[in-house]
């Protein structure tokens, strides 16, 4: 599924600075559809000379603002909803794994106690690094753990993405709210109308 309409603006007119169009495109899934959108079209006008803006070009652009605000606002908090799930998943994972490998480390303990008989002040408590360590260096342990890290790292990503977004067209349409009131003062001004309140 696209979100709003392919469009070949540009984001940067200077002819001389080049920014790859992929930096510019968004993509995330949010219960199995996935959504793509350049943003790029989103912060650029079709014209290059702000004072050839229509006030239709005005009012559209201050449309996508708002329509498209309120769509990366609605997808970062879809994927806060899917992180909050599967950082339980994790967790509970985590967890029962922790135990279980506890308990290995006891047996290896007593082992080691009965076939070289060493004290049990030798060991010490088990510690978390210890526990940490043995799930990295068990390959379908650490395999599980870095796959529910990389989840976790990409929707956090999209997350910021989207929440920026949503702050920047929140900017952008307080910037064009102001050309408008500007362009409408000018207007004013030329007609010899002046406000004298």
């Amino acid at each position: 599924m696209k979100i709003g309409q392919e469009n070949k603006k540009k984001l940067v007119y200077d002819k001389e600075e080049f920014i790859d169009p992929s930096f510019f495109k968004i993509q995330f899934e949010i219960n199995g559809k996935v959504f793509k959108k350049a943003v790029d079209g989103l912060l650029a006008f079709e014209v290059e000379n702000l004072d050839d803006l229509t006030d239709e070009d005005l009012d559209k652009a201050l449309d996508n603002c708002s329509y498209y605000r309120f769509t990366f606002l609605a997808a970062g908090a879809e994927i806060e909803t899917k992180m909050a799930k599967v950082t339980r998943e994790f967790t509970a994972w985590y967890g029962n794994l922790t135990e279980e490998i506890r308990r290995n480390i006891m047996h290896e303990r007593k082992e080691i106690r009965e076939k070289e008989s060493v004290p049990n002040s030798w060991f010490g408590s088990i510690t978390k690094a210890e526990i940490e360590n043995k799930i990295l260096i068990t390959p379908e342990y650490a395999e599980i753990f870095n796959d529910y890290q990389d989840r976790l790292e990409a929707m956090a990503k999209q997350k910021k993405l989207l929440f920026g977004l949503r702050d920047i067209l929140q900017d952008r349409g307080g910037h064009l709210q102001s050309l408008g009131k500007r362009r409408l003062e000018n207007r004013k001004f030329s007609f010899g109308v002046r406000d004298h309140g």
